[in-house]
């Protein structure tokens, strides 16, 4: 069996679900990872996720941002949380799994996570927009009157839904490596970052504030507990392949179709294959980030902006 790995198919692009509908390759008993961002329209999700289990054999997935925007039609339907429990139901529906498995004796665990500001430790740019200006979810996502967008209780919430299944998984691997079995490998995954070297400087980005919006040191925790030999993450839509610690971590989105334009990558873009049982962790792959941290320190103190995000304003 093969796992392979995708974050941010973004299906409500149509050019992005006929990729899904045309996927190639023998897959057929083989496992994929979703790490969010599928399409917050309900039929377009359910549609994106039947063309993910025709081509394979197990499917995993857990929910982005995009995923739990209540839309205008939606509101006073369902809050983003109920939206959750809508696709949480619909995943078990189509046989796709949101709780950790162990599959051919490789556990796979979704683990689920919010962004908060705190994230950011790195100095700030000068003039950048504010974060509740450029992220459309501060907006597009209802939230009940508890949980502050942003604060830290959402990603507090989020991660409390880790709580028992990590600690499921903890206890099983423990009894496995009680026995006379080798402790076997775990492939974890969530949508968001769980450090910020997984995303460039501040002044590489067009809009630096984007590193309030993108991960949890919650999330980094349970990564610690766990020990899995990869970890795959989305949301930025940077293609990212490196090892912190011992783990490797991975990024591979489908991304938007200008963004896919603009790379050059065109029908041939295939997943990322991250493991494979006969042959175990796949080799280390070129990614433009990843390969430019591992030749340049990373200076958070300049807060000079690059030269094409100057020209860019």
């Amino acid at each position: 069996m093969r796992v392979w790995a995708v974050s941010d198919v973004h299906t409500d692009y149509a050019e992005n679900l006929a990729w899904c509908e045309r996927m190639s390759g023998e897959t057929g008993s083989d496992c994929m990872i979703l790490a969010g961002d599928v399409s917050d329209n309900l039929d377009t999700f359910r549609a994106t996720l039947i063309c993910f289990t025709r081509k394979y054999k197990y499917v995993f997935f857990v929910p982005g941002n995009h995923d739990l925007w209540t839309r205008r039609e939606e509101r006073g339907k369902h809050t983003s949380l109920e939206k959750l429990r809508l696709l949480r139901r619909m995943c078990t529906e189509l046989g796709v799994y949101t709780i950790p498995k162990c599959i051919e004796g490789v556990w796979i665990v979704p683990l689920y996570s919010w962004y908060h500001a705190s994230f950011d430790t790195e100095p700030d740019v000068p003039g950048a927009l504010p974060v509740q200006k450029m992220m459309a979810d501060f907006k597009a996502c209802s939230w009940p009157e508890h949980l502050d967008a942003t604060g830290t209780s959402l990603a507090s919430h989020f991660d409390d839904m880790n709580q028992e299944p990590v600690a499921d998984v903890i206890s099983a691997l423990a009894a496995q490596e009680g026995g006379t079995a080798d402790r076997p490998p775990v492939i974890t995954f969530s949508h968001f970052l769980p450090h910020q070297a997984l995303l460039p400087e501040k002044r590489m980005l067009y809009q630096p504030n984007l590193a309030k919006a993108v991960g949890s040191q919650l999330l980094a925790k349970r990564i610690q507990q766990l020990r899995p030999v990869a970890h795959i993450f989305g949301h930025t839509h940077f293609n990212w392949d490196c090892i912190i610690d011992g783990t490797r971590y991975i990024q591979r989105p489908l991304a938007y179709p200008k963004e896919r334009r603009k790379h050059g990558s065109g029908e041939e873009w295939q997943p990322a294959l991250v493991y494979d049982t006969n042959s175990g962790m796949s080799p280390q792959r070129h990614a433009y980030w990843s390969s430019y941290y591992e030749c340049h320190s990373r200076t958070a103190n300049n807060v000079t902006p690059a030269p094409w995000v100057s020209i860019h304003k």
